[in-house]
This record gives structure tokens, C-alpha cells and sequence, in this order.
């Protein structure tokens, strides 16, 4: 299916979910973790979403492929973020 923007693909949508969900889960997070943990998996769920439309905004798909590629590592490191601050009883 071709898309006119990247707000309408399927991917970007939950992404873009869990980006809000990240922050409103992140401000819970004890204040020393500021500029640690909060900022890390904050930056990681941006990373997601933003390399997601910086790929459709590419014309050739090994430009596309590799923005698309970058979001997925970003998706592993916040699982890793998350299991951190779970094993802290931060939630």
C-alpha cells in the first residue's frame, strides 16, 4: 500500500503511541535518573518515530531501508531501557 505521508502508516501510528506513553511513564522516574535513564529511553523512543518519517521522506530504498533500520535498533534499545528500569522497580 502506498502512502501519502508517514503520519498514515500503520508503524509511525503505535510508535508515535508509545512515544507518549514513554514520556508519561518516564516522568515518574526518580529525579537523579534526569539526565540518565529518563533522557536514554526518551531519546530512543524519539529515535523510533523520527527515523520512521525520515525513511518515507527518502526516495531511494537503501536510504529508506537504512533510516528503517536505525528505527528498529532504536526499538531494542528501548526494551533494554525498559527492562533496566522494571529490574529498578521504577513501575
Amino acid at each position: 500500500m502506498a502512502y501519502e505521508d508517514f503520519t498514515e502508516m500503520p508503524v509511525w501510528k503505535a510508535a508515535f503511541n508509545l512515544l507518549l506513553d514513554v514520556y508519561k511513564v518516564t516522568k515518574s522516574y526518580p529525579a537523579d535518573e534526569r539526565f540518565g535513564l529518563t533522557s536514554d529511553t526518551r531519546r530512543s523512543a524519539n529515535s523510533i518515530v523520527h527515523n520512521i518519517a525520515e525513511g518515507f521522506g527518502r526516495f531511494e530504498a537503501k536510504d529508506k531501508t537504512r533510516f528503517y533500520k536505525v528505527s528498529r535498533g532504536s526499538a531494542y534499545e528501548l526494551m533494554s531501557q525498559i527492562l533496566v528500569a522494571q529490574a529498578l522497580s521504577y513501575y
